[in-house]
């Protein structure tokens, strides 16, 4: 992973697609450690600021997006329509793409995290995350929603791009794309978060550049009130 003191800077490479991995601002099923997966959960007061925030701070950067990939989820669109308003790229195109959702969760959608912990425990299975979508097949969606993304900025010369997605999500994708570094998926990515990742179009390869920065909501590490919801 590549470390720099400029963590948002256009791209002007041509043989590189820069990604702008974006997690969704905050959700009172977030505040309240209920499990969400695909449940349609729109923005709190908190999550709507710090979606502002986050465009604000894109705007200062002067960070000109060519197009934003979206989840189809409404707290996903939500977090994309304020980033592109306070940032003035309302003009800017967005796809939305149910491939970039959360993990779905299955029977335990909408519990509170304890209550998903018992049920697991009363059927038998180590941990709540036993239950919903596989994870191998979570990850090949998310695959496939990334290449798409990158196969039509491709096609259009796009060289910035957005993708809005979820905290599962973006975990999962980063223990795809460094499996060698030990616990990737174990990192907390908070909500309105930006990862930075260059797709190098020659190589077909990816370098991370940053990841998780919250840099426009203040000073601190910003961090998730339950573990056991990363």
């Amino acid at each position: 992973m590549t470390q720099s003191t400029q963590y948002y800077e256009n791209n002007q490479d041509a043989n590189i697609v820069r990604i702008f991995l974006i997690r969704h601002g905050q959700t009172d099923h977030n505040v309240k450690k209920i499990l969400q997966g695909h449940r349609d959960i729109p923005l709190n007061v908190n999550g709507i600021k710090q979606s502002q925030r986050l465009g604000e701070y894109i705007k200062e950067q002067n960070i000109k997006f060519d197009k934003v990939y979206s989840s189809d989820l409404i707290r996903c669109q939500e977090t994309t329509r304020e980033v592109l308003n306070l940032s003035n790229q309302n003009m800017v195109t967005v796809e939305l793409n149910s491939d970039l959702r959360e993990r779905f969760m299955g029977p335990i959608e909408g519990m509170h995290v304890n209550d998903a912990e018992k049920y697991a425990d009363k059927h038998g299975k180590e941990s709540f995350k036993d239950f919903g979508e596989n994870t191998t097949i979570f990850l090949e969606r998310l695959q496939r929603g990334i290449s798409s993304s990158i196969n039509d900025s491709i096609s259009k010369n796009n060289k910035n791009i957005a993708l809005v997605s979820h905290g599962g999500a973006i975990r999962a994708i980063m223990g795809w794309l460094q499996p060698n570094v030990e616990d990737i998926t174990k990192i907390i990515v908070f909500n309105t978060s930006v990862t930075v990742i260059d797709y190098i179009i020659s190589e077909k390869t990816f370098n991370v550049r940053f990841m998780g920065n919250t840099n426009h909501l203040g000073e601190g590490k910003f961090m998730v009130s339950d573990l056991r919801l990363r």
